[in-house]
């Protein structure tokens, strides 16, 4: 997975970019997924619907599911790194692109620059992977027209591949960091006791395992 967040002000054209590189990407045959930070919340659904007024309800979590769609709708108790959402829910794409996420430091930035809105480089060089400009800008980094997609793919492409932890632990809704030595202790313990389980792939690439230890206070229905 490579995840690249792309920045810049309001009306430089990050959506229009990240959806010129998503068709062309897809074109090549790769996955390709994206997180859009939303910095004053959002609402996905209409204002009396079911699942509106599920969550008006005070529901933790709501799941709306068509023949071709799943929107899920969850609370949570902190706040997710883009890098973090990126690595839970698309794990298995090849390419996540960050809509936002400026202040992440973990993330490679393509910049967006547009005349007359915005026209200087505001990312550190340690976090700029590139920029994409109808101005000229003098940055020691890649630098694309608004219109070169093609070269754009071509060094998303040959990007070198974002290497998070294999293994995630939540507590509560709670992200936890685990060491390396825990991690990977973690890994080969639930690898060893699934091997002896029948009909599952002998190389799965994802495992997911979940523990609910609330007690159960009233048994009758």
């Amino acid at each position: 997975m490579r995840i690249f967040a792309v920045v810049g002000q309001s009306k430089t054209g990050k959506t229009r970019l990240i959806k010129r590189l998503l068709v062309e990407l897809k074109k090549r045959g790769h996955s390709v997924a994206v997180v859009k930070h939303c910095a004053h919340g959002f609402d996905l659904d209409l204002e009396g619907k079911d699942s509106w007024q599920f969550v008006e309800a005070g529901a933790d979590g709501v799941t709306v599911v068509s023949q071709n769609r799943l929107a899920v709708i969850k609370k949570i108790s902190a706040k997710k790194g883009f890098s973090e959402t990126a690595a839970e829910f698309f794990k298995k794409h090849d390419f996540v692109f960050i809509e936002g996420g400026r202040n992440e430091k973990s993330l490679k930035k393509i910049e967006v620059l547009r005349k007359g809105i915005a026209e200087n480089v505001e990312c550190s060089m340690k976090e700029l992977a590139a920029v994409v400009s109808d101005v000229e800008v003098a940055v020691d980094k890649p630098v694309f027209h608004h219109d070169q997609i093609n070269e754009i793919s071509n060094f998303i492409e040959n990007s070198i591949q974002y290497e998070g932890p294999r293994v995630y632990l939540e507590i509560d809704g709670k992200p936890v960091r685990l060491n390396a030595f825990v991690r990977k202790n973690t890994e080969n313990i639930v690898l060893g006791m699934i091997k002896s389980l029948d009909g599952l792939p002998e190389n799965p690439e994802c495992l997911t395992l979940s523990i609910i230890r609330k007690e159960k206070k009233n048994e009758k229905i």
